[in-house]
């Protein structure tokens, strides 16, 4: 009994991260798209980025993650993850 228990929960697993993989790849084309559609339309870039640039180069990334936070409300780690993407584009 406890080995087809242990069964039903493996095979419930394996449906689930299928299921989680299939909606990740789904997102991704989705964003993929949105990209081309606001590159074809025209729609300007957000101008916090380029002022966020601005502070890194000027007051460095402890600063800009400060505005980050100011602007979006965001916790730390999440404005230094945003920053730190930021910085790689």
């Amino acid at each position: 009994m406890e080995y087809l228990m242990i069964c039903v929960i493996v095979l419930y697993i394996s449906i689930l991260t299928s299921k989680i993989d299939s909606l990740q790849k789904h997102i991704t084309r989705m964003n993929s798209n949105l990209i081309k559609i606001s590159n074809q339309v025209g729609v300007p870039k957000d101008p916090s980025d380029d002022e966020l640039r601005n502070i890194i180069d000027k007051d460095g990334k402890i600063k800009a993650i400060k505005r980050v936070r100011e602007v979006t409300g965001l916790g730390l780690k999440e404005a230094k993850d945003y920053v730190d993407k930021d910085r790689k584009s």
